[in-house]
């Protein structure tokens, strides 16, 4: 099949019709029907079938739907990534960031960089690290702040500065405050999990797991940092959370230092090449100054 083919045969199984494809794809009804059919030819397989006036896939093509949808949302990053090209927007600066960082540290530097740089205009999006990485790729994006990100091919990682892991309490945690906490009393009590999806809770179980700790169970885990967060101000139990994350807005928590005291690397990530823009890197500078102050 050629990529047409495979375009044309997509919109047909997303749409459930020729005409919805047509639509789709900003083509008439019988060119959709002419790739079909060439499709069809060059294959040496029936497609689909019309059944009660409907389009119903057979089972072959249900086989080639699913072989072929990573092929169609690379030719969907393609053109994304051509489009992003086109564009170049000027006096634009787009900023990702992880979702907790949304709350706390990037609100506080675009305060700070819109007071210096008042003609850019700035478009935030939060989203998880894996996600940062491939929008900066398709350059949906040009600057990406993630907490200690995975190495990646095309992908360019700045340590901006660090931030202690602490231990969010609930506000009613008996021990002192300002008592450091060891990690093996942390997991003697009920304590909540972040999971590993992210470098953040990756960390954190080698962390755990070099202290002899590993194999005892969270009494819930919350994949979503604030979320963490929000579980330890109603009293589920304690959690380890970036310092940024614990001291966002919300509901009242006991914030405690961690004995050892382990920290993780907050950095910017774009392109390879660095960023081309003057307005990126005054937006890093002010980014480095307000993590100097947290």
């Amino acid at each position: 099949m050629r990529l047409r083919h495979i375009e044309v045969f997509h919109a047909i199984m997303r749409t459930g019709s020729l005409s919805k494809a047509a639509e789709l794809l900003c083509v008439s009804q019988p060119a959709v029907s002419k790739v079909l059919a060439h499709a069809e030819r060059s294959v040496g397989l029936k497609l689909f079938s019309r059944t009660h006036g409907r389009l119903q896939p057979t089972r072959e093509a249900e086989l080639l739907f699913a072989e072929t949808q990573k092929l169609q949302s690379n030719l969907d990053s393609i053109r994304d990534l051509a489009r992003n090209l086109a564009l170049r927007p000027q006096g634009l600066l787009r900023i990702g960031c992880l979702p907790s960082l949304g709350l706390t540290l990037v609100p506080q530097a675009v305060q700070a960089f819109r007071a210096s740089y008042p003609e850019v205009s700035l478009k935030i999006q939060t989203r998880h690290t894996t996600e940062l990485i491939n929008a900066l790729l398709t350059r949906e994006l040009d600057i990406g702040i993630a907490l200690d990100p995975p190495a990646r091919p095309g992908i360019a990682a700045l340590e901006l500065g660090r931030t202690a892991v602490v231990c969010v309490a609930p506000p009613d945690e008996p021990s002192p405050p300002d008592a450091p906490l060891a990690l093996q009393d942390f997991v003697n009590g009920d304590w909540i999990g972040i999971g590993n999806v992210d470098p953040l809770g990756v960390a954190i179980g080698h962390l755990l797991e070099a202290e002899g700790v590993e194999g005892r169970f969270p009494v819930v885990e919350a994949q979503t940092w604030y979320v963490a967060r929000a579980l330890a101000a109603r009293g589920i139990g304690r959690v380890l959370l970036d310092e940024l994350t614990a001291k966002c807005a919300g509901e009242p928590v006991a914030i405690r230092r961690v004995e050892p005291e382990p920290t993780v690397g907050v950095h910017a990530v774009c392109r390879d090449g660095g960023l081309d823009s003057q307005a990126g890197n005054a937006f890093l500078d002010v980014l480095r100054g307000c993590l100097g102050r947290a």
